[in-house]
């Protein structure tokens, strides 16, 4: 592993590489890569983010979620410095996160700076009933051949936000947007790429969806669209493999767009 942040998440114990200023934990696929256990219905869709302060500062901030983020045996209120060796759990008994290095001192050796969190005002006892535990299955389905694994040889790598530029074949208007999600579509309120034209009504609200994994994959799927959606000529029913250079057609009119940049 390189010289950035890493954790460690269980079950089963996947390393994450902190690529940026901030990683988002939570359910909500926009917020990071998608990392299994997460799915746990413990966690919520925000829950918490892993932020740097400074050059070598990274604090841990609990962002209102419903079962708590956990440290030190107390449930976090606010934010607090995060140290190589500290860990933390979304839920009193979610999914585990170990800080495995890069986060500076150890938790043996902690000491409070003067504009830190005093852990008294960090941590507070949590008394409500935590919501039941639901195991996520397990992913699967197509991986490339060099994809990061998140072992410890290979992290996973997230936290810096990965983008997709298209490109309108008719118009030669470029589309782009950023997030680990990104649907195509006519709704301006769920779409990230949005088709407005009134020839291009053939366009479902919701069409299709680009995803991106924490593991470098980036796959395409239909969203039970009313006419359709066809990859480089080939109806797609399924989860497919998304690259630069690959031709979606939406509706049978068809709305043509080529990939032109994939940013993971």
């Amino acid at each position: 592993m390189g010289d950035q942040p890493v954790i460690k998440i269980y079950p089963p114990g996947t390393y994450v590489e902190l690529d940026g200023d901030a990683l988002y934990l939570g359910r909500d696929c926009h917020l990071a890569g998608l990392i299994s256990c997460l799915l746990n219905r413990v966690v919520s869709n925000r829950h918490c983010v892993i932020r740097r302060e400074g050059a070598e500062r990274w604090m841990l901030e609990d962002l209102g979620s419903t079962n708590g983020t956990w440290i030190h045996g107390g449930r976090l209120a606010g934010k607090t410095l995060l140290h190589t060796g500290d860990e933390f759990t979304l839920g009193q008994h979610g999914p585990r996160v170990e800080c495995c290095q890069g986060f500076g001192g150890t938790g043996a050796d902690r000491t409070i700076a003067e504009d830190d969190l005093p852990l008294a005002e960090a941590v507070t006892l949590l008394t409500a009933p935590q919501t039941p535990q639901r195991e996520p299955a397990e992913a699967g389905g197509w991986k490339p051949a060099d994809a990061r694994d998140g072992s410890a040889d290979k992290p996973l790598r997230v936290g810096r936000t990965p983008s997709v530029r298209l490109v309108h074949q008719r118009t030669g208007e470029e589309l782009t947007a950023t997030g680990y999600t990104i649907v195509i579509g006519r709704d301006p309120a769920s779409a990230q790429i949005l088709i407005r034209a009134d020839d291009e009504k053939h366009v479902s609200g919701r069409h299709t969806e680009i995803q991106f994994y924490s593991d470098g994959r980036v796959v395409v799927r239909d969203l039970g669209s009313r006419n359709g959606t066809w990859l480089n000529d080939r109806p797609l029913k399924d989860d497919a493999p998304l690259n630069v250079g690959d031709r979606l057609l939406l509706g049978n009119a068809p709305t043509e767009l080529v990939v032109a940049a994939l940013k993971t």
